[in-house]
């Protein structure tokens, strides 16, 4: 590749043809979306059209459907390649340009081939061995200048032939498809996808599992126009990482919603049985979530996460984090996911805690969180038999991620230093408690935990923030506080002066024994055993609840607001 080619190549066209390829895949996602709802299921699910005929039709019906959801995909590759490319050429043509300009004011002649040429010197007034170091240090600047050219020259030829060969991959699966073979293109998908993490390693993003203070840094370094372009190229990657401020946050999953909910309806249209459930349950949980950002409440809204992987992910924040004084990060438990009532419920709790502690301490700004970063145990048919509800394994799973959440918390606020609280309701204060055990401790002030089986430690203090730090509230009637050890022989009664009494998770948060600051909460309604057997609980699900909760919401807002000494006190059990 020569100087004149790169400098001259016009790379923004590309991206704006992956764009065109873009709005092409967006059209088929609404074939195949339209296709799925008004031929396939209706034949499937409705029982209109029954016998032979009816099932030979329904078996190519979903063949062509999944043709069109394979013609998507490959555009969206294509879409994605085009973009990628486009934009790693203007990285390395901008390269080229800053070289050349700075050698061509320092008086070099730069050559097309890239060669770089040192300006002539005058040495007849000159000692000969200044004359000499004059001449290698020209020698060694021009040099530098050639290799600067040559570097952006060779990386601009190595992803031209990359990107190339990207293409080739979809030109030959279009060659495929014409001839009747629609099999899904799991190499060039995948080659699009390895092509668009290497474009941002290109750019400097730390690798994952970096700490957010190094995505922070990252980020801080860019200028504000590539800022903007890699929100609207990379949405999800930007949208969903630890250590983007907030407001960018924002503005990426806002940009990766609209696009999030084409995908789970496509795949949606297609689908049968438990996996249309599951798609059915993230596109209610999507477009609630969409509600929520539309319904103009203070303070307003940001999504800080958006995800389909396992049962669905989302972080919705109502106040800027980033520059409010406080900050909490509530963790739902059992049988949450990305659904309609998680969008609804659970973001509505978050909203509460804003809202409540901003009314009673204005002096004062609160940004309060829900934080759906995990997969949290799904009750089957609310049988308590189901193992995941038994085990710690999706808190140890989620520990991590919650802890690096919250470490993004403190790299991107203004001020370095918000009061951070950490909330964990259900089998979420276990997540929490796992988070409190992640090498350097939990990055938080107080920790919250409300209707807790356990946090997996023994007493407040091993949670690293100090037993004055820990707030503890648990209705009488809450099941769930009382869910007894499985080892029988670790039984011990409530309030018995021999031992703390032991819940499926470790020592129960609310017996005198643990420890921390114990709240008043309403008792909430008793349905029994019964209740506990048929996943009846209405008392587990009060503690945000500004009425039936009694002094709950207003005592969790005192302590996220920073004032723990104002909760109304409870005796422990």
């Amino acid at each position: 590749m020569r100087v004149s080619e790169l400098r001259d190549a016009k790379p923004l066209l590309l991206t704006d043809a992956g764009d065109v390829w873009d709005r092409l895949a967006e059209g088929f996602t609404a074939h195949a979306r339209d296709f799925g709802r008004y031929l396939h299921r209706p034949i499937t699910q409705q029982g209109i059209w029954g016998g032979v005929a009816a099932e030979s039709a329904a078996d190519r019906l979903a063949r062509m459907q999944r043709d069109l959801n394979v013609a998507k995909q490959e555009l969206d590759g294509v879409g994605t390649v085009l973009r990628a490319c486009g934009e790693e050429l203007a990285t390395h043509q901008v390269r080229l340009r800053e070289a050349v300009a700075d050698a061509t004011e320092a008086g070099y002649k730069v050559a097309d081939d890239g060669a770089v040429t040192a300006p002539t010197v005058d040495v007849k007034n000159l000692a000969p061995g200044d004359a000499a170091m004059m001449n290698r240090d020209h020698a060694a600047h021009a040099q530098e200048y050639a290799d600067r050219i040559g570097d952006a020259l060779s990386a601009a030829q190595a992803a031209d032939k990359e990107y190339a060969a990207a293409i080739k991959l979809f030109t030959d699966a279009a060659k495929r498809c014409a001839k009747g073979d629609w099999s899904a293109g799991l190499l060039e998908l995948a080659t699009a996808n390895g092509l668009n993490s290497e474009l941002l390693s290109e750019l400097g993003m730390p690798q994952k599992g970096a700490s957010p203070e190094a995505v922070q840094a990252w980020w801080a370094g860019l200028s504000p126009g590539l800022q903007a372009e890699l929100i609207h190229d990379y949405p999800q990657q930007i949208g969903n990482r630890d250590g983007i401020p907030a407001a960018d946050r924002d503005r990426a999953n806002r940009t990766y919603l609209p696009l999030l909910l084409s995908s789970l309806e496509a795949d949606y249209a297609g689908a049968v049985g438990d996996e249309a459930t599951a798609l059915k349950d993230k596109i209610e949980g999507v477009k609630g979530i969409q509600q929520q950002l539309d319904r103009g409440r203070e303070p307003r809204p940001y999504l800080l996460g958006m995800g389909s992987e396992g049962n669905g992910r989302a972080i919705v924040s109502f106040g800027n984090p980033d520059s409010s004084k406080n900050v909490s990060a509530y963790v739902p438990g059992l049988n949450t996911k990305l659904s309609g009532h998680f969008a609804s419920s659970d973001v509505d709790r978050a909203w509460n805690v804003a809202h409540t502690a901003n009314k009673m301490y204005p002096d004062t700004t609160t940004a309060s969180i829900v934080w759906l970063g995990y997969d949290a145990p799904q009750l089957d048919g609310f049988k308590w038999s189901a193992t995941d509800v038994m085990r710690e394994d999706d808190a140890k799973a989620g520990a991590p991620a919650y802890d690096s959440f919250l470490n993004g918390i403190r790299a991107t606020h203004e001020s370095g230093s918000p009061h951070v609280t950490a909330i964990g309701h259900s089998y979420g204060s276990l997540t929490v408690g796992q988070a409190t055990q992640q090498p350097g401790g939990i990055p938080a002030d107080d920790v919250v935990l409300v209707g807790s089986p356990g946090v997996g430690v023994d007493k407040a203090s091993d949670l690293g923030v100090g037993a004055g730090h820990v707030y503890v509230g648990a209705a009488e009637n809450d099941q769930v506080t009382n869910l007894p050890t499985s080892n029988p022989l670790e039984y011990v009664a409530p309030g018995s002066e021999y031992g703390p009494k032991k819940n499926w998770f470790g020592t129960d948060p609310a017996d005198n024994h643990f420890g921390g600051h114990h709240f008043s909460v309403a008792p909430g309604r008793d349905t029994g055993l019964a209740g506990l057997a048929t996943g009846d609980l209405p008392a587990h699900s009060i503690y945000f609840d500004p009425i039936e909760g009694g002094d709950s919401l207003n005592n969790i807002a005192s302590v996220v607001a920073g004032h723990g000494d104002k909760i109304q006190n409870a005796a422990p059990r």
